[in-house]
């Protein structure tokens, strides 16, 4: 669930439970009580979800945009026809041992 309450609901009931068990037990009864509903069908706060309202500018990475692969090789016309034909060769080949 998306919403910044739901979130912190479980966040301080993780962080608050004794054991792997406890915490179980907790997100559980949590999972079916009347609050979580509400939280599910109306989100207790009246604020759009900060993560889909505001997207904060992103860079790709170090270049601020995405880098593609270097490409390949120039190849003319006869040049494919001929790979072409020499894979369809292997392929056959293999095929037929």
């Amino acid at each position: 669930n998306r919403s910044a309450d739901a979130h912190d609901v479980i966040a301080s009931i993780l962080w608050e439970s004794d054991s792997d068990a406890g915490a179980f037990q907790k997100l559980n009864d949590f999972s079916n009580s009347d609050e979580f509903n509400k939280i599910l069908m109306t989100g207790s706060s009246s604020e759009e979800d900060k993560v889909l309202a505001n997207p904060l500018p992103g860079k790709a990475g170090k270049w601020s945009k995405r880098r593609g692969r270097k490409p390949g090789p120039k190849r003319s016309d006869e040049e494919i026809a001929k790979i072409r034909a020499e894979r369809a060769q292997k392929k056959e080949v293999e095929e037929y041992g």
